[in-house]
């Protein structure tokens, strides 16, 4: 079962920005099984030299459709 994604973001990689799905932890961003960024700094985890970076003044939920169920 995945994980709900409730914002986006913008990743800074060595292709050019890609704006990515994101959920949120208690101390990192989560865009996929293998890719979590920082809350406080932006960088990937376990990999602090790496180029890839969050921009997290460009974080943004998503808008939520409504559903209803009819009977």
């Amino acid at each position: 079962m995945s994980v709900i994604k409730t914002h986006t973001g913008i990743v800074i990689t060595q292709d050019g920005d890609k704006r990515m799905k994101l959920h949120s932890t208690e101390m990192s961003w989560v865009a996929g099984r293998c890719e979590s960024y920082d809350k406080k700094t932006g960088y990937h985890w376990g990999a602090p030299n790496m180029r890839r970076r969050l921009l997290l003044d460009r974080i943004r939920p998503i808008k939520q459709v409504a559903t209803r169920e009819q009977n």
